[in-house]
């Protein structure tokens, strides 16, 4: 029989012993650096809509991953940044992220490759033609096939005018024309209106509450009812305004996106400035607003640059959850950022978060700006929780490929 003071005597020298031998190791426990592993983003689970706002340095990119596993890429940007800053001196542009020996594709590619382990895309959307927005399409496409592209013009690329001819000296058009024509993607225009064109490809049945609404291409618009769209302007309108040239941000495609009572909004480079001897069509933004309604996130149209986010926009679609997609010194206008922290009575106080944002932009607006930015550096993931009663928002270090959290933001509970 086992008396109590050995078994005492046991357990004290045990524990001595333990004390002892880490004491001894001290030195090979203190370089073991756990903090990658208790950061580390927890990965995608069946049910849950997880949306990536790249922090890419060279423009937008947006990775989503549907409650069913489908993917759906919005814009895959790159930029030259010696050249911008040539042109557009002094602004400042950012270096490409989180390392400038690889290109932005590459870098898009391994921040995907992180996520999706069948190394495929259902959805490749590209919202413009402009180069912060698709110029790294085609060297993505080399690295991660697309099973279905969606533009706003295919096939005839003749809106408002022939783009194929118009475009001659554009490389970065001329390639992706070369690249759908060797491509063994679909393609397709945006089909304004639809909710199946862009849908659940794995799982239809266990998710009727998660919708893509198809809100702008062009100049047609959804009217907010069932597939209703109407025509805001016509092609003679703009290429007169412009005097035979035309703006292609305008012309940008809109997507909102619903899963149960969560709704989000993205929508490329449209704008919504009125006035100032502008035309009534440049603000695309006030009859997007009427068919879009209220909603929870939204990305800020043209990276938040002065011709977009009017009053009536905000107002209307009266997000909680704000994402600037940055690169530039100049993003966002100090007016669109006064009409998104004002707050009455009807409005959401905003969380907004940024990619990436300046140093000089920071010197030019002061400390006031700074205060009312939750986060102002890193890729931006917004994960909303199964039947979309309530998300979170994920900061990631944008400066490893490592999906690192930096911070959390919420829950929040969608209306």
């Amino acid at each position: 029989m086992i008396t109590k003071t050995p078994l005492i005597k046991f357990l004290v020298y045990s524990l001595v012993f333990f004390l002892f031998y880490n004491c001894n190791q001290k030195k090979e426990i203190k370089n073991i650096d756990i903090s990658s592993i208790v950061n580390a983003f927890e990965p995608w689970r069946k049910g849950f809509l997880d949306i990536h706002h790249l922090s890419t340095g060279a423009g937008d990119a947006t990775f989503f991953i549907f409650p069913d596993g489908t993917t759906m890429l919005f814009d895959a940007g790159s930029l030259d940044k010696k050249k911008f800053e040539k042109k557009y001196h002094p602004l400042k542009a950012s270096s490409v992220k989180p390392d400038t020996s690889l290109t932005a594709a590459q870098n898009i590619a391994a921040y995907i490759n992180n996520l999706n382990s069948n190394k495929n895309i259902d959805y490749a959307i590209v919202s413009h033609f402009h180069e912060d927005h698709y110029g790294s399409f085609v060297e993505l496409g080399k690295l991660i096939n697309y099973d279905k592209i969606i533009d706003r013009d295919y096939p005839y690329y003749n809106y408002p005018f022939d783009l194929k001819n118009y475009l001659i000296k554009d490389t970065t058009f001329q390639e992706y024309i070369s690249f759908l024509n060797t491509s063994n993607s679909r393609v397709e225009s945006l089909d304004v209106g639809s909710s199946s064109q862009i849908s659940l490809l794995k799982d239809t049945q266990e998710y009727p509450t998660f919708k893509v609404h198809n809100v702008k291409s062009n100049a047609t618009i959804w009217t907010g009812k069932d597939s209703e769209t109407f025509k805001y302007f016509t092609k003679d309108e703009m290429i007169s305004f412009y005097k035979g040239k035309y703006n292609e941000n305008p012309l940008s495609l809109a997507l909102k996106i619903s899963y149960g009572d969560f709704d989000y909004f993205t929508g490329g480079d449209n704008t919504g400035l009125q006035g100032f001897g502008l035309p009534y069509w440049f603000d695309v933004e006030t009859p997007m607003a009427k068919a879009v309604g209220q909603v929870e996130t939204i990305t800020l149209n043209h990276h938040g640059n002065r011709d977009a986010t009017n009053e009536f926009f905000v107002k209307t679609l009266n997000p909680k959850v704000v994402i600037q997609q940055s690169w530039c010194s100049d993003h966002p206008g100090q007016e669109v950022y006064q009409r998104l922290i004002y707050k009455d009575k009807n409005a959401e106080g905003r969380d907004i978060f940024a990619t990436n944002m300046h140093d000089e932009t920071l010197v030019t607006y002061g400390p006031w700006f700074k205060d009312n930015y939750k986060s102002m550096q890193g890729h931006i993931v917004v994960r909303v929780h199964p039947k979309g009663m309530q998300y979170e928002v994920f900061i990631l270090d944008d400066a490893t490929e490592e999906l690192t959290v930096k911070d959390k933001f919420g829950p929040y509970y969608s209306k």
